[in-house]
């Protein structure tokens, strides 16, 4: 559409979220990963952090997590027994340093009980950096447990399942979805009319098919040019022309009216 200073600026544009549709996927690798439970459907909503799916690898990554888990308690019961022996080793070589330094002892029979003592001191020091070596390996194995499960990264709606369980997630992701709560209404303004369109400005948006037009706002204007993705239904409109996106808010009647007319085509007209 063109400007006109009569009756303001026109421009083709589409329904989306405020959030923007988002495409939930997988962090586990170039090679996907296979899902093995689902546990919403589409429609369905969802909140912040709640468990989308769970991978076939789940099993075993919560195996591993556990066997790391397992050696730390045992390296943990290994030290502490491994402190006991060292306050015994240290009270014995102090008793014999004396007996020697009094010829009660022999001074072979301190050294040894001086051997046991240090003995026991690198002992603890290994114990103790394997220890630390185990916490980071359960770190480890707790995050990658944590990547067996999908989470909604936001509350908002399941717009649409593209891998169902059994299906590996390749490159449409697992599902898409958004806040249907607030609705925008993203116009593709043509950039010789850009200059004419500011902020806080009031708009119309009409969809074909509806007797009702309804109300907008301009509330950001957009940084790039680029080529005009929507079809103008005019032959004679320019297919080349270069446009900038303008978002506008829509209010909280029409979101519940429009929330099933995502990315839907509409004509936005600006006033003066």
């Amino acid at each position: 559409m063109t400007a006109d200073k009569v009756s303001g600026v026109g421009a083709l544009g589409r329904i989306e979220p405020r959030s923007r549709v988002i495409r939930i996927s997988h962090n586990v690798g170039p090679e996907g990963s296979q899902v093995l439970e689902l546990l919403f459907d589409e429609g369905e909503q969802v909140s912040k952090n709640s468990v989308l799916a769970i991978l076939a690898d789940r099993p075993q990554r919560e195996a591993e997590y556990r066997a790391a888990k397992a050696a730390g308690s045992e390296l943990t019961a290994k030290l502490a027994s491994e402190q006991i022996n060292l306050a015994f080793n240290e009270k014995e070589y102090h008793r014999y340093q004396k007996l020697s330094e009094q010829s009660s002892a022999s001074l072979s029979l301190k050294d040894e009980k001086k051997r046991n003592y240090d003995q026991s001191k690198v002992l603890i020091k290994q114990l103790e950096a394997e220890i630390e070596r185990n916490q980071a390996d359960q770190a480890i194995a707790k995050a990658i447990l944590g990547n067996s499960f999908i989470r909604a990264p936001i509350s908002g709606t399941v717009l649409k399942i593209h891998t169902r369980p059994g299906e590996k997630i390749d490159d449409d992701g697992l599902l898409e979805m958004a806040d249907l709560s607030e609705l925008d209404v993203v116009a593709e303004v043509y950039e010789s009319d850009f200059p004419r369109i500011r902020t806080g400005q009031k708009a119309t948006v009409q969809l074909d098919g509806f007797s009702i037009i309804y109300e907008a706002e301009v509330r950001e204007l957009g940084f790039m040019v680029k080529k005009n993705d929507l079809n103008d239904t005019d032959p004679l409109a320019d297919r080349d022309n270069r446009t900038i996106e303008v978002r506008l808010s829509l209010d909280a009647q029409s979101a519940t009216d429009l929330k099933h007319q995502i990315y839907r085509q509409v004509k936005i007209r600006f006033q003066p």
